[in-house]
């Protein structure tokens, strides 16, 4: 079954530690990850040390700092003051007034439940890409990130068989891995899904169904879209 999924987004792990740039700076909190890449807009080229701070950790899972109910954590100096274990969570957002981990607008989504690796198969040039997604994807979000290693990926029909008399496996897209019966196993093989071209509508059937884009390498990571 179908279900509204909003505009909620998930992300690998790995796609938050290469945001470790002052043009480009994610953070973890608890499962919730940040865009703080707009603290640093106002800054000078030598910003002050708890800027440098949190510039350092960009990338990283910063929980540690905060309590369950994502609070920062504090302790007791030795003159006896409450002070912040992490200093940069006295850092507010120009924008907005409030503090950055606190502040919804720079709340971005959430890193997935579940890591999930799958191979695909495109049946009309044979190659097979590795890829790693979010559980909580659907097959239409998988297709648009499978768009940079072919730019053609909407032309496809995704299925889990290559036996086209079944019907059943035809991949439904507004629906994740698992709820398209591709349940998560932890041991290898990962799943393999089948990509079978499709003539697209108004286009002469007797044109050369279209190859791979070029880019055939693994990816390390995935961009959110």
């Amino acid at each position: 079954m179908s279900r509204d999924r909003g505009e909620e987004k998930f992300f690998l792990r790995d796609e938050v530690v290469v945001r470790n740039q002052i043009g480009s700076a994610w953070v973890i909190i608890h499962g919730n990850v940040f865009d703080i890449t707009s603290l640093f807009d106002a800054i000078s080229s030598s910003p002050k040390k708890v800027y440098q701070l949190l510039l350092a950790l960009a990338g990283k899972d910063l929980s540690a700092y905060f309590d369950a109910q994502r609070r920062p954590i504090y302790r007791i100096s030795k003159d006896g003051a409450r002070v912040p274990v992490f200093p940069p969570v006295k850092i507010r957002n120009n924008a907005t007034g409030e503090y950055w981990w606190n502040d919804r607008s720079l709340l971005i989504g959430k890193i997935t439940a579940q890591e999930r690796k799958i191979r695909i198969l495109n049946n009309v040039t044979f190659k097979q890409f590795d890829l790693m997604v979010c559980e909580e994807d659907t097959i239409a979000v998988i297709r648009q990130k499978f768009l940079r290693f072919n730019d053609n990926a909407m032309n496809y029909t995704w299925r889990s068989s290559i036996d086209l008399t079944d019907a059943a496996a035809d991949l439904q897209l507004d629906r994740t891995l698992t709820e398209n019966g591709i349940i998560y196993d932890r041991y290898p093989p990962a799943p393999l899904i089948w990509l079978f071209y499709q003539i697209p509508e108004g286009s002469d059937a007797t044109e050369t169904a279209p190859s791979a884009a070029p880019n055939n390498s693994q990816p390390s990571v995935q961009v959110a879209n």
